[in-house]
């Protein structure tokens, strides 16, 4: 089992953070974090992350934990398209 890429979380969401134009400021605000510990993520010198922290900061930034965790590049999920409604009748 790989371990997570503590540096590929503090990339994306530096990332992340800079598209939508929020500080390191606005968004401990917004999660009720300080600032600090925001910059140790993103430098990658928090080793621990549990969860409900990725969780949090993907609500925050409206990306999907995914992404955030680097195992998609997509900050959105792509939606999934239902399958068609079966029209004919079953063989057999």
């Amino acid at each position: 089992m790989d371990n997570l890429n503590i540096s590929v979380f503090g990339d994306r969401l530096r990332a992340r953070r800079r598209q939508l134009h929020l500080s390191q400021q606005a968004l401990a605000k917004q999660l009720h974090v300080a600032q600090g510990w925001i910059s140790e993520l993103e430098n990658g010198r928090q080793t621990r992350l549990e969860a409900d922290t990725v969780y949090r900061f993907s609500r925050a930034l409206a990306c999907s934990a995914d992404y955030l965790l680097g195992l998609t590049d997509a900050p959105q999920p792509t939606a999934h398209k239902r399958p068609r409604p079966r029209t004919a009748a079953p063989v057999g």
